[in-house]
């Protein structure tokens, strides 16, 4: 058979595969139908043709005995014929091409040819943009066209894919185990998976699907030939939607979703279903009532109707306000609808603003929607993130939060006050403050620690101890401050070593009397301040910050080592040296707990009042990848866990405080905060 004849039989059988309606082969989707009513929800897209595929020719579907013309785009794609060739893959004139000769291809080819745009082109104007990266041709159309898109051989590599789609038996909609091989090779997007099976392939090539992306993937080294094997799945509702390009237009467009830059009503006499289903649209989705299977196709007019350009949803302290705005093309609502349940119960009002209150620290997904005086129903918007701030106050027991949603989160904690014997004349250092964001999977558990206001002594014992905040706050003896406790948050690991943020616990202070007095250290910042002392002379009697790497000192004490106070070790603040004298067991400041607590003060061996000093603050700590080299050995956490923006502030400065207001300092207990943030911080 000379060349010319072998093309012209493959055109005609090519042309015989046009003529032949495979409608119901291709298109009728199945899925398992659940309810006598489904709602179908679209999503905005343009027409896209993907990688190997032109679609049937100009076919019109017969839709509950009426016809819809549907807009349509026939794509052939034509390649430079080549020579057979002969089975020596050396021989030059192997695959070689007959120069200006094209014949009907099944696909895009990723190899062995080059685009020829200025040959390309549509019969009815639409335009060709194709991607030789991608090998995607993106072509859009209102209306039925033809486009030829043509490919230059340059290469002696050849890949044939034939996809064979199994057939559907029209009455019950399931695959008949026979098969029939397609003029495409893009299958539709639902309604066929691969059977590796029986999916075959020449050369050692092999073939896969890639569901996502509706595309097949050819590995092959030389001229290769596959016949994959699609099977149907169980589908019973088909939907397509063609929406109105604007008011009045009879050109229409296929679409995913119905977008909210219009109003949109069914057109119903367009509009049709198979069988007894019936089609409706409500809050701007099309709805199918159906009891059996069915194949509907929904054309949308472009109307007037209530529209909503935005929704914004804040929580102050578990009020969570819904603030809607209208767009101004469409019609003005009489009454909101609002819902902290997605949408399952809504409650009314004629204003756009509505506040729930609700308890602070669990998930809601909120819903609302408009409705204007004629009983249109606008789009319902919906959060596309759920809305969380957990807030820890103080406990003296460990809080447990398992992650609900994987995304960034921001984690703020603020230290305890050191504690006083007199408050009104010389409180305890302040607590710090350390924030930070955080990426955590869903099914993270946070343990988190809240620190304990620090106490003062009160048991005049020499064996007594006490008064130490919770989280690592040191103790001390009669009259003197105990140390506040740190407040941390930890990562699947309720230990020290799992920390990824700490905010560091105030110093205890030493009151005597007004003039005989002397201050804990701040707590927090990269390292706790020291205690204040009451004369120059003895400020080494002093407990003093902790820092980065290591606690604060215990400050010293002349005349007896026993009186020394404690250094400040890893998450705990150091006891103060006590001095015992007829009965009393007299004490300084102590140190507060945090990242490395602060050290103790120590004490003279008697009552000098020029020798009171105050314990140091703990420092506070926040997990980056700079500051990952300050863990001790052991460390539990990974780079995942990495804070970004993060920063700690020691207690003598302002920082937010927890009610969202600022303060200089953190008083009382501690406190923390968990608040989701996003799936990413832009």
């Amino acid at each position: 058979m000379h060349m010319k004849d072998k093309i012209n039989t493959y055109v005609n059988n090519i042309k015989k595969l046009f003529n032949k309606d495979i409608t119901e082969q291709v298109t009728k989707y199945r899925i398992p139908l659940i309810g006598g009513v489904v709602v179908i929800l679209l999503a905005c897209i343009s027409i896209f043709v993907t990688y190997a595929f032109y679609q049937v020719e100009a076919v019109t579907p017969i839709v509950g005995g009426s016809t819809g013309d549907i807009a349509d785009i026939e794509l052939r794609v034509m390649v430079e014929d080549r020579i057979d060739g002969v089975e020596n893959i050396d021989n030059e004139n192997y695959g070689s091409a007959i120069k200006g000769e094209y014949v009907l291809y099944p696909y895009i080819p990723e190899a062995g040819y080059e685009y020829n745009a200025a040959k390309s082109y549509c019969t009815n104007g639409s335009v060709i943009n194709y991607d030789p990266n991608t090998f995607d041709a993106d072509i859009t159309a209102y209306g039925h066209d033809v486009c030829y898109m043509y490919f230059d051989s340059t290469a002696n590599l050849d890949i044939t894919l034939r996809v064979h789609a199994e057939n559907v038996d029209a009455t019950t909609g399931e695959g008949t185990g026979k098969y029939t091989i397609l003029e495409t090779t893009t299958m539709p997007s639902i309604g066929y998976e691969l059977n590796q099976e029986k999916t075959t392939c020449t050369s050692n090539a092999t073939v896969s699907y890639i569901a996502a992306d509706n595309l097949f993937s050819v590995e092959a080294t030389g001229k290769a030939e596959c016949d994959v094997y699609m099977d149907a799945l169980n589908v019973d509702i088909a939907l397509k939607i063609f929406l109105q390009d604007k008011v009045g237009s009879p050109k229409y467009y296929e679409s995913d979703t119905i977008p909210n830059n219009y109003y949109y009503e069914l057109n119903n006499e367009k509009s049709s279903c198979t069988g007894t289903s019936t089609l409706s649209v409500e809050n701007q989705r099309v709805v199918v009532a159906a009891t059996s299977r069915t194949s509907c196709v929904a054309y949308l007019d472009v109307a007037s109707g209530p529209i909503l350009e935005s929704m914004n949803v804040t929580n102050n302290n578990g009020q969570f306000t819904i603030d809607l705005i209208n767009s101004n093309i469409g019609t003005t609502p009489t009454m909101y609808y609002f819902s902290s349940d997605n949408g399952d119960t809504f409650v009314n009002s004629t204003s756009p603003s509505y506040t729930f209150n609700l308890e602070d620290g669990k998930i809601y997904q909120f819903a609302a929607y408009a409705i204007d005086s004629s009983g249109k129903t606008s789009a319902i918007l919906k959060t596309n993130n759920f809305i969380f701030n957990g807030t820890f106050s103080y406990s003296n027991k460990v809080q447990e939060l398992s992650i609900p949603k994987t995304g960034y989160y921001l984690l703020e904690v603020w230290g305890a006050q050191g504690g006083s014997y007199n408050e009104s004349v010389v409180p305890g250092g302040k607590g710090g403050y350390s924030k930070g964001y955080v990426y955590l999977n869903e099914n993270d558990v946070l343990y988190i620690h809240t620190g304990g206001k620090g106490s003062y002594g009160t048991t005049k014992s020499d064996t007594a101890v006490g008064g130490g905040g919770t989280n690592g706050g040191g103790n001390a003896g009669y009259r003197g401050g105990a140390g506040g406790g740190g407040t941390d948050i930890r990562i699947n690991e309720d230990s020290l070593y799992a920390r990824v943020i700490v905010a560091g616990g105030g110093g205890g202070s030493f009151y005597q009397s007004s003039s005989v007095k002397a201050a804990g250290g701040a707590g927090g910042g990269t390292a706790g301040l020291d205690g204040a002392h009451n004369n120059s002379t003895y400020s080494y009697y002093k407990g003093l910050g902790g820092t980065q790497s290591s606690g604060g000192a215990g400050g010293t004490a002349d005349g007896n080592s026993a009186y020394e106070g404690q250094s400040g070790t890893f998450g705990v603040g150091g006891n103060t040296g006590k001095y015992y004298s007829s009965g009393t067991a007299y004490a300084n400041g102590a140190g507060g707990g945090g990242w490395y607590g602060g050290g103790g003060s120590g004490h003279y061996n008697g009552q000098s009042s020029v020798r009171f000093t105050g314990g140091g603050g703990g420092s506070g700590y926040v997990y980056t990848e700079s500051t990952a080299s300050y863990y001790p050995s052991g460390c539990l956490l990974d780079a995942s866990y990495y804070l970004q923006q993060a920063s700690t502030y020691a207690g003598n400065t302002s920082f937010a405080a927890p009610n969202g207001d600022t303060e200089t300092g953190h008083s009382g207990n501690g406190y923390a905060k968990v608040t989701y943030i996003g799936e990413s911080l832009e």
